[in-house]
């Protein structure tokens, strides 16, 4: 039964919280005695920490259908995902770069092993007046066909790249598709992506070229051109380095553009180089990063591969044996060709994928793509039918 007052009375008084404890529900705070302004106001009952406050909604973190979260990336969202990508999705992503690693080793690598064999005991059976010209013919003929090797390599590199950079956007929004799935997203874009492979590597055979140039011109001069020109060519050479790696930090997203947007190489080339305004150094940090990690990672597992294989050869041949060496140094060098094949896959699959990254970061932060993918996926769970999120047109 409830206390009973007089009309017009003052209210009774309810029993207040106490401190550190969430007010009744009802319960309002007395107001302060607008007769004696100096009267105490009545604390405010916090509520528990980590509770959301009046008329506020709990924070909830940005959905992660798939491979990263659905905000701009941080430097271990980056690192961390690059790798990740081989676990989520091992067939088209180090499956393929594995082929591609064995061809390379296999078809371009033993090709060039095979023909520098051949064009020496070309030289070594030539007559002596003849020797000379044969040598000259010979070496040009060898820096042609690995030049070829060369294009031949970044050609397939690049073909592996475009397709982890769709399974990298595809994955982000929690999709694994299989490699049939990629291949046909790609299709249409291989002529494109090669075509920039060969630009790039006939610029940068022409800025060697243009540096070799410089130290040539300084020889006929005589033993202090010779160094003269050595000087000027290295000075001249690390200029055109830096420009080189200037050059290609800007335009480091145009394979991901070719296949993921679709763009023509001219207006890839300009995206690339929009995307990247203010974020040069961020970006060569982190792919330096990668690249880094990849090398270090190889060599730690290479290099006790290789000293073992020297201490057990002289266990197994302690007398010397010539033909048990060579066969001991051709399975050595197999063991250790094989393992370079597969850390030279999780490599290209990791170096593929830090640059796609970068694009969606990029992206996210100068665009809101982090809002139009969260749309994509609510969308696409509520059964919608939804177009492709990286396509701008």
């Amino acid at each position: 039964m409830s206390e009973w007052t007089a009309p017009g009375g003052p209210e009774p008084e309810r029993e207040r919280p106490r401190y550190g404890e969430l007010a009744p529900e009802g319960w309002t705070p007395p107001a302060q005695d607008p007769g004696n302004p100096h009267a105490p106001v009545p604390p405010v009952t916090p509520a528990p920490y980590g509770s959301p406050g009046p008329g506020a909604s709990a924070w909830t973190p940005p959905p992660r259908p798939g491979l990263i979260p659905l905000r701009p990336l941080t430097l271990g969202d980056v690192l961390a995902a690059s790798f990740q990508v081989i676990r989520r999705n091992p067939r088209p992503t180090f499956g393929f770069a594995l082929l591609v690693q064995v061809v390379v080793t296999a078809v371009v690598g033993s090709g060039t092993g095979w023909l520098a064999w051949v064009l020496y005991g070309r030289v070594l059976s030539a007559a002596e007046a003849d020797r000379e010209t044969v040598a000259a013919g010979s070496v040009l003929l060898f820096v042609i066909a690995a030049f070829v090797a060369w294009l031949v390599s970044s050609a397939l590199s690049s073909i592996v790249q475009a397709v982890v950079s769709l399974d990298v956007a595809r994955a982000t929004l929690g999709e694994t598709p299989r490699l049939k799935e990629l291949w046909r997203a790609a299709r249409g874009r291989f002529g494109a992506i090669v075509s920039w492979t060969l630009l790039v590597s006939l610029g940068a055979a022409i800025a060697v070229a243009a540096v070799a140039g410089v130290v040539v011109a300084f020889t006929p001069i005589g033993p202090l051109g010779i160094v003269v020109g050595l000087v000027v060519g290295f000075v001249i050479g690390l200029g055109v380095l830096c420009l080189c790696v200037w050059l290609w930090v800007r335009l480091v997203h145009v394979p991901t553009l070719l296949v993921v947007e679709r763009l023509t190489v001219r207006r890839a080339v300009r995206r690339s180089w929009s995307l990247t305004t203010g974020r040069w150094w961020r970006t060569f940090g982190i792919v330096l990063l990668v690249y880094a990690i990849v090398i270090v990672a190889s060599e730690v597992i290479s290099s006790p591969v290789s000293f073992i294989g020297g201490i057990v050869g002289g266990v197994v041949n302690p007398n010397g044996t010539e033909d048990v060496a060579d066969a001991w140094t051709i399975g050595l060098l197999v063991v250790s060709a094989a393992i370079g094949t597969v850390f030279g896959a999780v490599g290209a699959v990791a170096e593929a994928a830090a640059p796609a990254l970068l694009y969606l970061d990029a992206r996210m932060r100068k665009e809101g793509l982090d809002l139009e993918l969260q749309r994509h996926v609510e969308e696409r769970a509520a059964g919608r039918d939804v177009p492709d999120p990286y396509r701008r047109d």
